[in-house]
């Protein structure tokens, strides 16, 4: 076995250990989309199909890749949308259509969950599934079997994503969409119970918000769904595995982002309300990007003075270690590597002179910066210097 099917065999071994270890032990799993059957998940791997995020927590985002108004779907879209890279494409062998995996910090969405994280993760979902033209009606858990003798898999890189790093390279709405005209749901059992739920579920949030708590709000919006699905007389009712699904979501849902009032969401930055919602989205955006980016900035800068100082070369691997930043993050930012170089040494010019014997056991003081020359001159000396 040559060098480099040894590393392509421990690489694909490393990804099968995170893909079951992150797995639920029981796994769905079959030979089609349904995956009715129940498996150790030991097992369930040598299926095509399985589950591979578990119910309260989620470790992976799949996206699918079908592309039903193109003749030729396109797994490698991420790349023309400049998108970060999937750790993992599954494609079909026979066409193009395939599940993209990004590997994620695991986010837990369980009713004791905090609310804010799972909301940042279904919107970095949805802006990402946008841009890669996925299906955004696909919300797993069942995927394409990585490594299964059925699919064509690439693995790309191990890193696992964090969820700001993907957040970085799209726009998160910040609409609301149950302001939204209602939709006719008569044809499906399914989408009446749930227009059902959710008007009732909006009718009693507030109070319980103010005076009980989630678990006795999601029971209540229980209650209701299980009476409107049994008051039926012209259709059959629903299973009840499909009714305590339409609870859970309306319920979560509803609990961390429904509000009636209209001037709920004034913003931190207290925009003109004549602005259009495109307008003030963008300058949100830009915004959150802007914090985002000079808060990496400052994590890097003090890696950087904290190697300098221990006499230890600047690499993306060390940085990333000591920032505790994945390498792909500090990739982008290597040009302040030269910048923290030359504001070191400048400030080890200008400080006082060494006196006494001792001198050289003495600690430098911590270097200043001066971010407003930094923001200035980073796109132009910043990066001649970096890069001759």
């Amino acid at each position: 076995m040559t060098a480099h099917s040894e590393y392509a065999v421990s690489s694909s071994m490393l990804c099968l250990s995170r893909l079951l270890e992150e797995a639920p032990y029981l796994s769905r799993c079959s030979d089609n989309k349904t995956a009715m059957l129940i498996r150790p998940r030991n097992y369930a791997i040598r299926w095509p199909y399985m589950q591979v995020n578990r119910k309260e927590m989620q470790a992976w985002m799949v996206f699918d890749i079908d592309h039903d108004h193109r003749s030729v779907p396109n797994p490698y879209i991420w790349q023309d949308e400049g998108l970060p890279p999937p750790n993992l494409i599954v494609r079909n062998r026979t066409s193009n259509k395939a599940h993209l995996f990004y590997a994620i910090v695991p986010v837990c969405t369980s009713d004791q969950a905090r609310s804010k994280p799972i909301q940042y993760l279904k919107a970095i979902y949805r802006a990402l599934a946008l841009r890669l033209e996925a299906d955004l009606s696909y919300s797993g858990p069942v995927a394409k079997t990585p490594f299964h003798p059925w699919w064509q898999t690439t693995e790309l890189h191990r890193s696992v994503y964090e969820l700001n790093e993907l957040a970085d390279s799209v726009e998160l709405e910040t609409t609301r969409p149950w302001l939204r005209q209602d939709i006719d749901a008569s044809y499906s059992r399914n989408c009446t119970l749930f227009e059902h739920t959710r008007r009732y579920a909006y009718d009693i949030v507030d109070e319980e918000r103010e005076k009980g708590s989630y678990s006795n709000f999601k029971r209540r919006v229980e209650s209701f769904a299980r009476y409107k699905n049994t008051d039926t007389a012209d259709k059959p009712p629903l299973q009840c595995s499909e009714v305590l699904a339409v609870v859970k979501s309306v319920s979560r849902w509803t609990w961390d982002k429904y509000c009636a009032r209209s001037d709920c969401q004034r913003g931190v930055m207290r925009l003109d309300s004549g602005l259009s919602l495109q307008e003030r989205q963008r300058r949100a955006a830009r915004r959150t990007h802007n914090l985002r980016r000079t808060k990496t900035t400052r994590r890097i800068i003090r890696a950087c003075q904290f190697l300098l100082r221990k006499n230890q070369e600047l690499t993306i691997g060390l940085v990333a270690r000591n920032a505790n930043l994945c390498r792909q993050t500090v990739s982008r930012y290597v040009y302040l590597f030269e910048w923290v170089k030359s504001a070191l040494s400048e400030s080890r010019r200008n400080g006082p002179e060494p006196r006494g014997n001792y001198a050289v056991h003495q600690i430098s003081a911590p270097v200043t910066l001066d971010w407003a020359e930094y923001e200035v001159g980073k796109k132009k000396a910043v990066l001649e210097s970096a890069f001759p």
